[in-house]
């Protein structure tokens, strides 16, 4: 199960990456400031330079005429001292524009220093992240460890004590009689038998090979898998469909299809019917196996699939898991609809998944 990420529960981490936002906000702000005036500062160098020229060719043309044109003499010299107010207007602007860039230079120079402050911090806040990040999958590891050991201890430990317990009969009992025997003696068999199974379940799941590819038919492959099993005489178990030839790793998908039936006979309880149809889609081969049980709840579904997981008092909660981890290999998915109960295996009918051919 994942926890919420430590970026939510360290007000530190929380704080940090805020300021970080921040800073980096207002340095966007700082240098759409910085344009703006820079652009307006050139503008106003274009008029001051455009108003100099202008001048200048005014007070040239005035000093030509100057001796021909007494009388306009005075409103030139007003027009000059006009003009000239303007001129120290200008520089007086053009002053402190260049004060204005002075100071944005500096606070630019501040940006830049915090910029680079924030991107330490910003190193230091990632590295902090990944060492957490780390230590929580290094507790998930062991907590899912843990949980498995405990499950796995607790599964073989009942059949374990039945073995023991028919032992130790036999052992302590030599004049029983012979039914006591051969009952202690199945019972042992049981006993062993079922450890087995919980042992070749983790085995599978925890070393998945290599797939060994053959040409096969669904149908022999189904016939193989329901020959492996005890189907009372009061489960009505029928194969619908034309049979289809596929690409695949008999052993593993026989050990699916026998998981599949086996979950749908303990869920009508050995009395009902199991339907198992064989589809050809356009691009997929599908093996719908449907059961009149109850079906399984929504709660469930949600962890059907997951290790572990199991609703049965003695499981290994491993067997959908390897399902699922198998049909995946071979590149098609198992999904589960209800009402009707039923599995789906939908295989590709070429299959993609990089594999090896024994």
């Amino acid at each position: 199960m994942l926890t919420d990420s430590p970026l939510e529960n360290d007000p530190v981490l929380r704080d940090l990456a805020q300021i970080s936002i921040n800073a980096l906000k207002d340095l966007e702000l700082a240098k759409k400031e910085l344009k703006e005036n820079d652009f307006r500062m050139q503008e106003m160098n274009k008029m001051a330079n455009e108003r100099v020229a202008e001048m200048t060719k005014v007070n040239h043309q005035l000093q030509e005429k100057i001796s021909f044109v007494e009388n306009m003499t005075k409103s030139i010299q007003e027009k000059n001292a006009h003009l000239e107010n303007e001129l120290k207007s200008i520089s007086v602007e053009k002053s402190n524009y260049s004060k204005l860039n002075e100071l944005l230079k500096i606070d630019l120079g501040k940006v830049i220093k915090k910029e680079k402050e924030l991107s330490i911090k910003q190193i230091f806040l990632e590295k902090k992240i990944q060492e957490q990040s780390s230590d929580l999958m290094r507790s998930e590891k062991m907590a899912m460890i843990g949980q498995f050991t405990s499950r796995l201890a607790h599964d073989i430990r009942n059949p374990l004590s039945k073995l023991r317990m028919s032992h130790d009969i036999l052992c302590q009992s030599p004049n029983i009689s012979v039914m006591d025997k051969i009952k202690n003696q199945q019972r042992i068999t049981d006993a062993i038998s079922k450890i087995t199974h919980i042992i070749e379940d983790v085995l599978e799941f925890v070393r998945m090979s290599e797939l060994n590819l053959k040409q096969n038919t669904l149908k022999q492959i189904l016939n193989a898998s329901i020959d492996n099993l005890e189907i009372p005489s009061s489960v009505n178990l029928k194969i619908e469909g034309n049979d289809m030839p596929i690409l695949c790793d008999e052993r593993k998908l026989e050990a699916v299809f026998v998981n599949l039936i086996k979950n749908a006979l303990e869920a009508i309880r050995g009395q009902g019917y199991i339907t198992v149809k064989m589809l050809n889609n356009d691009s997929s081969i599908e093996v719908y196996f449907e059961d009149s049980g109850e079906g399984i709840s929504s709660e469930v579904q949600t962890k059907m699939f997951e290790p572990m997981f199991t609703t049965k008092q003695h499981g290994s909660g491993l067997g959908l898991a390897i399902c699922k981890m198998i049909i995946e290999q071979h590149g098609g998915k198992l999904i589960y609809k209800n009402h009707p109960s039923a599995f789906s295996v939908i295989l590709p009918k070429t299959n993609k998944q990089k594999t090896i051919v024994q």
